[in-house]
């Protein structure tokens, strides 16, 4: 109302009027939400091509949580780069598992996998075993549908710069971030 009353005053009793209960913020809430899920939907249609990228971590109370990027092109050569999908992973971070995610998300957000061209995870066994690693399942998944066209399986850039640093000798560096991050993550109240 502080707002109302700077921007327009004089509907300031229209206002007053509106139901703010905790149901109506939720029901608000949904319809955003289900906004945003439509209008991704109607981009990822769009997309002549799209990869993924995929990256499991663990939230601060030690559930694991998989993050699902998409990175489009349309015909027209624009590219788009969106959050798909955060998805907890209760139990088991298997490459299954991490397989399984990624196919519900799929079907959630009805992506067609004969446009998938890459996928990008991160070095961790479990997207990236050549057998079991979910990169590996979804690629062969792929091909027993029927895709002909390769689908690349490219490792994160940040984990390919962790490499290169360390034949580039940067020690000095690396020891100070090595550090840091385990100070971090070695208190409970900096773990967040």
């Amino acid at each position: 109302m502080v707002v109302i009353d700077s921007l327009c005053p004089k509907k300031r009793s229209a206002f007053e009027s509106v139901s703010l209960s905790p149901r109506t913020v939720c029901r608000r809430i949904e319809e955003m939400s289900d906004s945003v899920n439509d209008s991704l939907k109607t981009c990822c249609s769009n997309f002549d091509t799209f990869s993924l990228a995929l990256d499991e971590s663990t939230d601060m109370k030690d559930t694991a949580q998989l993050a699902i990027f998409i990175r489009g092109v349309t015909a027209a050569l624009q590219v788009y780069e969106e959050f798909l999908q955060l998805v907890p992973l209760h139990g088991t971070t298997t490459g299954q598992d991490i397989f399984d995610a990624v196919l519900q998300c799929v079907k959630q957000h009805s992506l067609d996998l004969f446009r998938l061209v890459c996928v990008t995870t991160d070095g961790a066994p479990a997207m990236t075993g050549k057998k079991k690693g979910a990169a590996s399942l979804l690629v062969h998944h792929c091909e027993a549908a029927g895709h002909t066209q390769p689908i690349h399986k490219v490792h994160c850039i940040i984990h390919q710069e962790s490499l290169c640093s360390k034949s580039a000798n940067l020690t000095d560096v690396m020891s100070v971030v090595m550090k840091v991050v385990n100070s971090i993550l070695s208190r409970s109240l900096n773990h967040r």
